[in-house]
Order: C-alpha cells, then sequence, then structure tokens
C-alpha cells in the first residue's frame, strides 16, 4: 500500500509496514498514525511539539472531530489520546461553543501532587526528601539574598510574625513555618526551583510536623530570624548555611525518634 498524503490537511500516512514517507505539506503538520499504536504515538507527536516550544498556554489545538480526521483515527482513539495528554496536564479538553482542546495554563500545584505522588511511589526516605530539600532551598536562598524585592521581604517578615506567634500552637507552628520557608523559596524568584520546593513540602509537612517539640519552637524561631536577616541584608553564604544547619537538625532529630523507635520495638519484643 503506497503512502498517499490527505488531500485536505496533507497528513503523512503510513503504509502497511508502518514506515514514514515523503514529508509534511500541510499546516498542522500531524503524521496519521498506525492503529495499533495510534494513542501512543497522538500523544507523543503532541508531546514533542509541546516541549519543543511550538505551543503556549492557552494555545487551542482543534477540536476532537478536526483532530481525529487529521490523524487519521477514530473519534475514539483521539479521546482516548487526549485523555492521557489531560492527565499529563498537557492539554485541557472543554466542551461547549467555545470548547475544544487547548494547552494548559501553568499550575504548579498540579505539578507538586504528581511529583510527590511518584516519590511516594518510588519509596523514596523520609531522609532522601529532606536532603533533597537542603540541596533546593540552599540555592533558593542564596538567589533570594540576590533578588529578593520589597514586597518578598515584608512577606517574610510578616509570615515570620506568624511562626513566632504561634509557637505554642503545634499545629499552626508547623502550618506557619512550613509557609515561611515557602516565602523565602518564593523571593528566590525563579519558578522552577519553587515548584520542585512545593512537592518536597507535600511530603515533608508531616516529616517536619513529627519531629516538632514546643521546647524545640523556640529554637527554629531563632534560626528563621537569623535566616530572614541574611536574606534582607543581602548575605547568600549566611542563608544557606542556617538553612543546611534548619534542616540537618531535624534530619538527626528524625534519626534519634526512630532510633528509640526501634529500641522501644525490640525491647516490647523481649
Amino acid at each position: 500500500m503506497p503512502e498517499q498524503i490527505g488531500p485536505e490537511y496533507g497528513w503523512r500516512r503510513m503504509n502497511e509496514t508502518g514506515e514514514k514517507r515523503g514529508s509534511i505539506e500541510a499546516a498542522g503538520g500531524w503524521m496519521q498514525v498506525r492503529p495499533s499504536k495510534a494513542s501512543s504515538e497522538i500523544v507523543a507527536q503532541i508531546r514533542e511539539r509541546f516541549f519543543n516550544g511550538a505551543y503556549r498556554p492557552g494555545s487551542r489545538i482543534g477540536t476532537e472531530r478536526g483532530l481525529a480526521e487529521q490523524f487519521g483515527v477514530s473519534r475514539l482513539t483521539m479521546r482516548d489520546a487526549l485523555r492521557i495528554l489531560e492527565a499529563s496536564g498537557i492539554v485541557e479538553v472543554k466542551v461547549g461553543k467555545s470548547g475544544g482542546v487547548r494547552i494548559a495554563a501553568p499550575g504548579a500545584d498540579r505539578y507538586a501532587d504528581a511529583l510527590a505522588i511518584q516519590l511516594v511511589l518510588k519509596g523514596v526516605s523520609r531522609a532522601e526528601l529532606l536532603e533533597a530539600q537542603i540541596a533546593i532551598e540552599a540555592q533558593a536562598v542564596q538567589l533570594a539574598a540576590a533578588r529578593a524585592s520589597a514586597d518578598d521581604i515584608a512577606s517574610m517578615e510578616t509570615q515570620l510574625k506568624r511562626v513566632r506567634n504561634t509557637r505554642d500552637d503545634h499545629n499552626g507552628f508547623v502550618t506557619e513555618s512550613q509557609q515561611f520557608h515557602l516565602c523565602v523559596v518564593a523571593a528566590s524568584q525563579n519558578r522552577a526551583l519553587i515548584a520542585q520546593f512545593q512537592a518536597l513540602q507535600h511530603l515533608s509537612r508531616r516529616i517536619i510536623g513529627q519531629t516538632h517539640t514546643a521546647s524545640r519552637a523556640a529554637a527554629v524561631v531563632a534560626r528563621h530570624e537569623i535566616l530572614f536577616q541574611a536574606i534582607a541584608a543581602g548575605n547568600a553564604e549566611l542563608a544557606a548555611d542556617t538553612v543546611k544547619t534548619h534542616l540537618r537538625s531535624v534530619i538527626d532529630t528524625l534519626m534519634t525518634i526512630e532510633l528509640n523507635a526501634r529500641v522501644v520495638e525490640k525491647s516490647d519484643a523481649e
């Protein structure tokens, strides 16, 4: 079966062996796909264009029916491909008069949640999570020391006051402390670091909650004060050292808690 170029769209068709021949002639340039693996090939083509920068958030790709015709597949196959793309966060599919398939709007929360799920599935340990947070946050605070705006400084200062005011409230203190760290990372003005940090915070919040005690609250507030002052003064080295010291103390406390738990467990077994 020789290759044919669709007269209306010019999508490249496949011969019986699945080999691609000829050149793309029409605007759009989708290659028609083999039925046996159509959905995955459609996903691969759209992903390739997306990562090559052909689309921007909100860019309209077409409609389910129109894309099905262009790819040379059934609407059911096209729908399957769109479900995969939608689940991965690349596209949004809307129905109605102004509906269709568009490139999704950016959503850091979506990315953070997806990464957090994968880290859990991977079986990443709590110590590994905190080590990753040290690496990300240490870099972020150095950037924050160089880039923080007046609004960033004001936001950190306000959040630091909230941390101080919740020292006697376990859950409140953990929540406000985590928000302070997020304010600090946000001041780096590096969206990649911010997104990764948010993913780690999904998981590290529970860990930090387990290591928090009333006696540790004063030390935590003191380190937050030093970190804030370092960033406000543009002292990147001190800011990074403070974050590393703070999170390493959390790791040490966590290891002590786990060791004590194992000792108790062994004692009970005996």
